[in-house]
């Protein structure tokens, strides 16, 4: 690999993790607005992925710096833990992602197979970085036939996934796997230690965690839009007023709340709670106001998620402003 093409890459990375960290931070206030169940193992999940691609990053550091360095065992030794450290937390944290955000049942028995396949393919590949680097290509055959599998199980699934705006974003990002999985098979096949590879598996990476973080971000970016632009909605309802016959959005509000909630069938303090999220309130700022648990709270709003039939916040705003 000449050095022209390893600063490409390396500014490739720069601009993937800027990407990625913003996907990352999005996630994270998503999640303490929303509290969904499965946001927070995909949370994980992208702080590994950026952690493979740190790993590589370095490496291809070393390599443009200091490439003696990169040849030495004990560096060779880290970068391969550290790499299959990665790879096995995602091993569990993908299918527990995935099957909470399919509402397919993640039972004891799901959690005990994929805690097995992680720590299976975590300790073929020690053996593989101590012993001979054939176990370490046997791990890396696990761990690509077991992303397969999750594929599939998402495919078979893809039906269930009511929001139609998320079901878009799912079909985008199985069209990138698609496009992307069978290149990393390929370089698996011709995969050697001494290679351990900087060129083309790098390219591969960052090009797939640089489109997968885009659409994300894309998607959350519309989510934050929307709640902004529901919020100014509140606002110009509030001071809209007419001479003869006065409407106030607070007003428009309370009857939207009883009209759905004969519907629904909201307890009062369900009711309560729903007046603060449609004012633009966290979860947090409601367990201030009304002097209750956070954890107190999350629950009141999933069963108003649950009874409503809404996903997120947006769509509850939508539902109860009608």
């Amino acid at each position: 690999m000449n050095y022209i093409l390893g600063y490409g890459l390396l500014l490739a990375y720069l601009f993937g993790f800027i990407i990625g960290f913003s996907a990352i931070l999005f996630s994270i206030i998503y999640y303490i607005i929303e509290r969904v169940a499965w946001l927070k193992y995909y949370i994980v999940f992208l702080f590994t992925f950026a952690f493979l691609l740190f790993i590589r990053a370095i490496k291809l550091l070393s390599f443009l710096t200091v490439p003696s360095f990169m040849s030495g065992n004990i560096f060779n030794t880290l970068y391969f833990f550290s790499f299959s450290v990665a790879m096995s937390l995602m091993l569990y944290f993908i299918p527990a992602f995935l099957y909470r955000f399919l509402n397919l049942k993640w039972t004891f028995k799901e959690n005990i197979i994929y805690i097995i396949v992680s720590v299976t393919h975590f300790v073929l590949s020690i053996l593989g970085i101590l012993t001979r680097f054939d176990i370490y290509i046997i791990s890396s055959i696990i761990f690509y036939i077991s992303i397969i599998v999750i594929f599939i199980i998402g495919i078979l699934n893809y039906k269930k996934i009511e929001d139609k705006t998320i079901k878009f974003i799912v079909k985008i990002l199985g069209i990138i796997t698609i496009i992307i999985y069978p290149v990393l098979i390929y370089q698996l096949i011709i995969y050697r230690r001494e290679a351990a590879d900087i060129g083309s598996m790098d390219i591969t990476l960052v090009l797939f965690y640089i489109w997968w973080n885009l659409v994300m971000l894309g998607y959350l970016s519309w989510y934050f839009i929307s709640i902004v632009k529901s919020k100014n909605i509140f606002n110009s309802s509030n001071t809209k007023s007419n001479d003869n016959n006065v409407i106030t959005y607070e007003n428009n509000k309370v009857s939207n709340i009883e009209d759905v909630e004969n519907s629904v069938n909201l307890t009062k303090r369900e009711r309560e709670i729903l007046s603060y999220l449609l004012d633009g309130k966290t979860n947090k700022e409601v367990s201030l106001i009304l002097d209750i648990s956070l954890n107190t709270v999350n629950n009141h709003v999933a069963n108003i998620y649950e009874k409503s039939g809404v996903k997120n916040r947006v769509e509850l705003v939508n539902k109860f402003t009608k």
